[in-house]
């Protein structure tokens, strides 16, 4: 395995465990945060190993749909859309934030590190 690639995916776990440490100290602003930013290195791990573009955030989606094609990995939609509205909490004013909501779609990321890490290194 590529070293960068290992490094995305190192990261993406830590970023998930941090995300769920600030969801029980009850900061979801950076629990949402660190969630998105789990995701957005998984993906990057993905995109390096595949050889598809990932330069921008507008490359989130087509990462996860080219995946979730080539892996034949139907929930990889549903798991990135989590990190999605993780990621639009960012703008929420905190009354706005469920921290219920918020550990489903930290879930939600992390069942899609976890489908995706066997993947990218096997």
């Amino acid at each position: 395995m590529n070293a960068i690639v290992a490094d995305h995916m190192g990261i993406a776990k830590d970023f998930l465990d941090r995300s769920k440490t600030c969801l029980a100290t009850g900061d979801l602003h950076q629990a949402s945060e660190k969630g998105w930013g789990a995701a957005v290195h998984m993906v990057k791990a993905i995109a390096l190993t595949r050889g598809w573009d990932y330069e921008s955030h507008d490359h989130f989606d087509s990462v996860v749909n080219n995946a979730r094609a080539y892996y034949r990995q139907p929930d990889l939609r549903v798991w990135g859309r989590s990190a999605q509205a993780l990621h639009r909490n960012y703008y929420l004013h905190p009354s706005l934030l469920d921290p219920e909501i918020i550990g489903e779609d930290i879930q939600g990321v992390e069942s899609f590190i976890g489908a995706m890490g066997p993947l990218i290194s096997g």
